[in-house]
This record gives C-alpha cells, structure tokens and sequence, in this order.
C-alpha cells in the first residue's frame, strides 16, 4: 500500500514502515526545526517533502503533480494533525481519492460548519454565534441578542482548547476581537454558550463503518476549568465491562454523528458532555488522533498505542496482529506535568524520581530542559504520565499525589 502521510509523528511512521507500507512523508519547515526528526526513520520512506505551510494551496498542487508524475499511485492520505486537514483533503482530491473529502475536512476544522451539521442532523450542541475582526461592534451586539454572557470564545478553524477562553462582558469580547484582528486579513471565530458538566472524549478506529477500536474516557476536569497545565490535567480510560450501559449510549451517539460527517474509515477524537439532566451533549469531532497521552493510554491498557492500532487498520490483517494484554489496572489514563509560569525550564522531574512511584506505566516527554514556554493553557504538554488505578478514585488520589511529589521539580528561568 502506498500512503501519503501529513505531518511528522513517530510512531505512526514507524507502524506504517514495519507493517509493509510505502510512505511518501510530507512535513514543515516548522516541523523540521522543532521536531525530533530521526534521519534514520526518514531514511526508510520511499520519497520526503519539506514544505513551506500546509496551508499554502500552491505547494499542494505542485507537490499533487510531482507525485502524479513519478508514476506512484496512492493509495490512502493520512492527515496526522488537526492543521494538516485542509490540505490532506486537498491532495487526495487531486490525487483521485474519494477521501478524506475536501467538504469533510471543512465540517472537521471549521467548528461553527461542525456544529451547523450536528444539529441539521438532530445532535444536541450548544449554540454559537460566529464572529468577525471585520465587524468588532457587530459580532458583540450579536453575541448580546443572541447568547448573552458569558460565553465560551474559540477560533473558528483551532485546535483543542489553544486560544479559547471563558468571556464575561462585552467589553472583553471586544478586546479580543481586536486583539485578533491585527492581521491583515479578517479572522473569524465563534462564541458559544458554555456546557457543564463532566466532560468526555472517545477515541476510535473505524474501517468500512465499523468500530475496530473504541475507548471512552473521563477527563479529570472540564478542559476549559482546567486552571494551569499541570493539575487537573488529563483523563481516565474507563473499562467497557464496568460501563458497559455508558458505552452503549456513547455508541449510539457517535453512529448517528458519523452518519451526519461521513465518517467511515478514519480514527477519530470526539468530546462530550453529561449535562446535570442526564443528556449527552455534542461538543467536537476531529478526524485525527487526539493529543496530550491519550495514544499511549491505550498503550497501557491494552499494550499498544492507539496509532499501532490504527495502522493495524488501515494495513489490514494480512501482516501478524499486534498482541494485546490484559490491562495491568482496570482504569488507565495520563496526567501532565507542567511549569505554572512561563519561561525556560532549566529543570524537570528526574526519570529517578518518577520510577519511585510503581503505577507509573509510561513517561513522554515533550518538552526539555532549555524548551521555552510561552502562554499557558492546558495544551502545554510537558511531562505526561501514564498512570494506572484499582479505581476512578483511586486514580484521581493517585495523580494529586504525583503533582504534589513532581510539580515542585520544575525550575524556570524568565
């Protein structure tokens, strides 16, 4: 099989290579000079593209024709990140593949499209307005009529929780506004009403429709209560035969969204909230492996990473099966470890500290000692922990237990 792949990542590429496959890597200039990009990883693709932006249309198309041209016929284009989806649609489209469809990569990016389609289709979600740095006084007086405050506030195409935040007044909601709109260009965002509750997200593997694999997961707090990356930080993958009536609702639910978005051979990461009436509300999809260590807890629950399974997949059962185990605790999940302030770190929770705790299953490191950190907001991932527990309860003493030993070994310098 012939895969084009979006964006760097190792352990997918690795999975990929030893399973068969023929890669032609697509990353950028960004990427080359901030990822840990393994030359001899690379060395084993078939053909390797450094590009300017995802986002620019005519390093696509260009790089659409030189594939065409060298006579490789693809097979399947993997979008690895939420900022190469746009333009994963984009090649396959020219490419001569159905998917991933270029109208999809806009329902999963543009998230006032996303919630346009859940409720076109009858899927609870909470309702928007969307917002223009064009039209400062327009967009607030629209927010007011139409919302009021306060309001949760999020760019229209981003990622996660980077950039969002809880907006209390008009005034506020202006300032932003403005503050975006210093680019020469319009940027568009939405406001929307905010969702209480516990909030969950389920990672799945689908091939032809069906749920190869499928995790649901408690996140240990609400990502937008979530006060600074290193508490509170992370989520609980919940045993199916513990839950078994939660993850029957979660799969009737997600069958109706992948009816409305045309979801049939993707991995997915979707969020949810149970609101105090009991109802599950609908509040994103992204057609791409979810971040901080929600990959490798499915590592430490089953004894492979999700992306392994996800390739597994996608390669199809002609290769040997990846050996699952019996999960080492009922509950698994991460947690991670964060600065409180930003700055350089100039030191970190020791590999020696770590291992004095026995249910720590996986360390990964993201950011180092000399790594910089900027703005915070509970997408810094620093040092992620895979943890497991006899219990939810358990789990949750568990992580305050490994923040109140660990936080303190973070040292910044301004």
């Amino acid at each position: 099989m012939n895969v084009l792949v979006c964006r760097w990542d190792r352990i997918t590429l690795q999975a990929l290579l030893e399973r068969g496959a023929r890669v032609t890597l697509v990353y950028d200039e960004w990427e080359a000079a901030n990822r840990a990009i393994d030359p001899e990883l690379v060395a084993r693709v078939d053909r390797r593209y450094v590009i300017r932006s995802f986002d620019a249309l005519d390093e696509m198309a260009q790089l659409a024709v030189d594939i065409r041209s060298s006579g490789v016929k693809i097979d399947r284009v993997l979008s690895l990140s939420e900022f190469s989806q746009f333009s994963a649609a984009y090649l396959a489209t020219l490419l001569g593949l159905e998917q991933p469809a270029i109208e999809k990569s806009v329902l999963m990016r543009d998230k006032r499209a996303m919630k346009d389609r859940a409720r076109e289709a009858g899927i609870t979600c909470a309702r928007y307005v969307s917002l223009s740095t064009a039209d400062v006084e327009g967009s607030v007086r629209r927010v007011e009529d139409e919302l009021g405050f306060p309001v949760i506030v999020k760019p229209a195409a981003g990622l996660g929780s980077v950039d969002t935040s809880k907006v209390t007044g008009p005034e506020e909601l202006a300032a932003i506004l403005r503050s975006a709109g210093q680019e020469t260009i319009a940027q568009f965002l939405l406001a929307e009403e905010p969702i209480d509750g516990d909030e969950y997200h389920v990672d799945a593997v689908w091939e032809g429709g069906r749920a190869q694999v499928l995790g649901v997961s408690r996140y240990l707090r609400p990502r937008m209560l979530v006060e600074t990356p290193g508490r509170d930080n992370g989520s609980i993958l919940l045993p199916r035969e513990r839950e078994s009536a939660l993850y029957e609702e979660i799969e009737e639910l997600h069958r109706r969204i992948n009816d409305a978005f045309g979801i049939s051979d993707d991995i997915t990461h979707l969020e949810l909230f149970r609101r105090a009436d009991g109802r599950l509300w609908f509040s994103e999809i992204a057609t791409r492996f979810a971040g901080g260590a929600i990959p490798e807890s499915f590592g430490g629950a089953l004894g492979a990473d999700l992306r392994e399974l996800w390739v597994e997949a996608i390669m199809g059962r002609g290769h040997e099966p990846l050996e699952l185990q019996e999960p080492p605790y009922p509950y698994v999940g991460w947690i991670n470890l964060a600065p409180d302030a930003p700055g350089t770190i100039v030191a970190e929770p020791s590999d020696e500290l770590i291992s004095r705790f026995p249910y720590v299953l996986n360390t990964i490191r993201t950011r180092h000692v000399g790594s910089e950190i900027g703005d915070l907001h509970p997408s810094v991932w620093c040092t992620l922990l895979v943890i497991g527990a006899d219990s939810e309860e358990q789990f949750r003493e568990r992580a305050a237990e490994l923040e109140s030993a660990l936080l303190p070994a973070f040292e910044m310098a301004e």
